[in-house]
């Protein structure tokens, strides 16, 4: 713990996300304000967003799925992240010197294996300390494996920093993150952590992505367009709405691991492609990620949705939302002063600082843990250069 972010203060905090899709690096620069341990106000100062090496995502996306790599290739991957970050760091902020860009920085790195429920680990490559050394930053990581070892899921872990950003004294709001995961807050009205709930919901642009690249070449169905022309083939989201996860309870949550992997993987996809075209099965996809979250949503008393994340700029997955939800208005996250690209990164900034002072960053009834866990790595930025 680093003593000197717990009480009252004004902290410049750097929060970093990969995403699951390993589209590219993102970096928020974000003041926090604290009196006497609470927080008084949040601006985020600058976001910006950084391909992802050409070279990194190759090897991770063959880490993801199960290509062997020698422990010598793991281990330069475990480093080349951290230094891709920094490098990213450091270009995406010029003029700032050591130890000027931040005072404290969130780095989780990348998730290359999430299976709580399962073999009861999560694991995210990129070394938070080989990051905090190259910068010069103190850097928090290592966030889910601790309240993983405490039964709980790891994931997701945003919903503190929902609460503590977003929450209102009389209006019940609702936050979806579409990215390559999908997941859901709720926020009742009030103030602290209690009554607030969340989990995955299931695939939000992996599949998605995963179907425009076999069919098209290209990262991702823009805009939603290939969708849009396309009619929903009932069958297929019937039979795959009835997989086990989706009827599973919260706590819960998920990855590349399930979707995208035994679960519509590469060769399945390959031949749904072939069975019903691109349009349709894009349509289909498309409403397996929406199909959860109006379920999830039915009968609450809910007074707006907002969305962030990639998927908010897929138009279609936007309209399907709103269509399935009138009249409860669906808006994204600017709607809260939260740009919806730069969400993650300052999600994660906040957990960092939380971390820093002592406090939990998961909520036990959001991941089921037997009690709250902070981060597990804190490393002081003492520059190796």
């Amino acid at each position: 713990m680093f003593k000197r972010f717990s009480g009252s203060g004004s902290w410049v905090v750097l929060g970093l996300m990969s995403g699951t899709s390993l589209d590219g690096m993102d970096a928020a620069r974000v003041r926090f304000t604290r009196e006497d341990g609470r927080l008084r106000s949040w601006e985020l100062l600058a976001y910006r967003e950084g391909p992802f090496p050409a070279a990194l995502r190759g090897e991770l996306g063959a880490l993801v799925r199960g290509e062997e790599r020698s422990a010598s290739a793991f281990a330069r991957l475990h480093v080349d992240l951290a230094r891709a970050f920094a490098n990213f760091v450091l270009a995406a902020f010029p003029g700032k010197g050591e130890n000027t860009i931040a005072d404290l920085a969130a780095f989780p790195g990348h998730t290359l294996w999430h299976d709580p429920a399962g073999a009861g680990l999560s694991f995210q490559i990129g070394s938070p300390s080989a990051f905090a050394s190259l910068t010069g930053i103190p850097t928090v990581g290592d966030f889910r494996l601790p309240d993983v070892l405490l039964g709980g899921q790891g994931a997701p872990l945003v919903p503190l920093a929902d609460a503590i950003l977003h929450r209102d004294e009389q209006e019940y709001r609702a936050l979806v993150n579409l990215g390559g995961i999908a997941n859901l807050t709720l926020l009742p009205p009030g103030e602290g952590v209690e009554g607030v709930r969340a989990w995955d919901t299931g695939p939000g642009n992996t599949l998605l992505d995963l179907a425009a690249g076999l069919a098209t070449g290209e990262p991702c169905d823009r805009d939603g367009r290939i969708a849009a022309a396309g009619s929903v083939r009932t069958d297929r989201l019937r039979e795959w709405l009835a997989h086990p996860w989706f009827g599973q309870a919260p706590p819960k949550s998920t990855g590349r691991e399930l979707f995208g992997g035994s679960f519509l993987g590469p060769e399945d996809m390959a031949r749904e492609l072939e069975a019903v075209g691109a349009e349709d099965l894009l349509a289909t996809l498309a409403e397996l990620t929406v199909e959860p979250i109006v379920g999830a949503l039915s009968g609450l008393p809910v007074d707006r949705l907002c969305v962030a994340g990639g998927g908010t700029s897929n138009a279609h997955l936007m309209s399907r939302l709103a269509e399935r939800l009138t009249p409860l208005p669906v808006l994204s996250s600017d709607a809260l002063g939260m740009p919806p690209a730069a969400k993650e990164a300052v999600d994660f900034a906040l957990l960092a600082l939380e971390a820093a002072a002592g406090r939990p960053v998961a909520l036990p009834a959001v991941t089921g843990a037997r009690r709250a866990a902070s981060a597990g790595l804190f490393s002081p930025g003492e520059p190796s250069v």
